[in-house]
């Protein structure tokens, strides 16, 4: 009997995605299916529908790097293995996925939090603790604090027991980041930021995942001996670096990109991000749930920064 599958598929590049019913395909040694739940956008799956990510992958493909569903009666999340990227991904009511590429849920995580946590909350964990090694003597900034990640990097340093502050452009999240830990929240751009932290002690952390202008400021910003993290380009991918304040403070600048983990790597990420979810020292907020149907939507949301948090896809049938 032929399984089919509500899904959002990749048909052109750099066009929205295609809801449709299509064939499941029987799963292969070592894959399993997986009746999702709920699926999350990341920035990653809009580098894939405009093809700077994967872009000779065959077409038409199933979009979406994570989720969260249910597989041989126990709640799992689904990443890794190419999922969303170069095979079919998430965003779908079933997935066929490679077993290796499932993690079980622990008890007291919801399916929400768990849909949310693989991709935010791995990156969260690898650039605060291994990088940043942030602890309780630390100031932190963390400029672009409204998206998924940024609310997540507070929520784990406010743990460590850090002082943070988050940037945001504008007041629109400045409720959320407050609520995530950060005190103050600065709303800054690039020029404003030397303004908007004047009269207290340097950060000796800031995390980036906006680049541009905002790297150059931030690192005018730093106290002796800090770390700039940086994990995104959202406001721009090239930036002027202050060489001289570079050396002359032995500041040291470090670079993150998940795609890049090794399979075994991203699922050991993974299974820290669901136990920091369920003791609590990781909060991922969820900005707002859609249905499977309204990806154009939830793609909009996500493209024009409006998200305070995760956006996630309701893809249950």
């Amino acid at each position: 009997m032929t399984t089919r599958t509500l899904a959002a598929r990749l048909t052109h590049t750099g066009r929205p995605p295609e809801v449709a019913e299509v064939e499941l395909r029987e799963p292969g040694a070592g894959e399993v299916v997986v009746d999702l739940h709920f699926a999350a956008l990341n920035p990653l799956d809009t580098y894939v529908i405009q093809g700077s990510v994967a872009g000779e992958a065959p077409r038409p493909r199933v979009l979406g790097v994570e989720g969260a569903g249910m597989c041989e009666g126990r709640p799992v999340v689904v990443h890794g293995g190419g999922l969303g990227i170069v095979r079919d991904g998430t965003w779908a009511e079933r997935v066929v996925a490679p077993r290796e590429a499932l993690v079980p849920v622990p008890d007291g995580v919801a399916l929400t939090a768990a849909a949310s946590a693989a991709v935010v909350g791995t990156t969260a964990i690898r650039v605060t603790g291994d990088l940043g090694r942030v602890d309780g003597d630390d100031r932190v900034l963390v400029l672009g604090a409204g998206g998924g990640v940024g609310l997540a990097v507070i929520s784990l340093c406010r743990a460590a027991g850090a002082r943070v502050w988050g940037q945001t452009a504008g007041a629109g999240k400045a409720k959320a980041i407050a609520a995530a830990g950060a005190e103050p929240v600065l709303a800054a751009t690039a020029g404003d930021l030397a303004e908007a932290v004047a009269g207290a002690a340097a950060p000796t952390v800031v995390f980036d995942a906006l680049g541009g202008a905002f790297t150059a400021a931030a690192l005018e910003l730093l106290a002796e001996r800090g770390r700039l993290i940086s994990y995104g380009t959202s406001a721009g991918p090239q930036s002027t670096v202050p060489m001289r304040v570079l050396y002359r403070r032995n500041l040291s600048v470090i670079g993150y990109g998940g795609v890049g983990e090794p399979p075994e790597r991203i699922r050991s990420g993974t299974e820290l991000a669901l136990r920091a979810a369920l003791d609590g020292s990781l909060v991922v907020p969820v900005h707002e749930v859609l249905p499977l149907t309204q990806v154009g939507a939830a793609l909009r949301t996500l493209t024009n920064r409006g998200a305070a948090g995760k956006v996630l896809l309701d893809v249950r049938s």
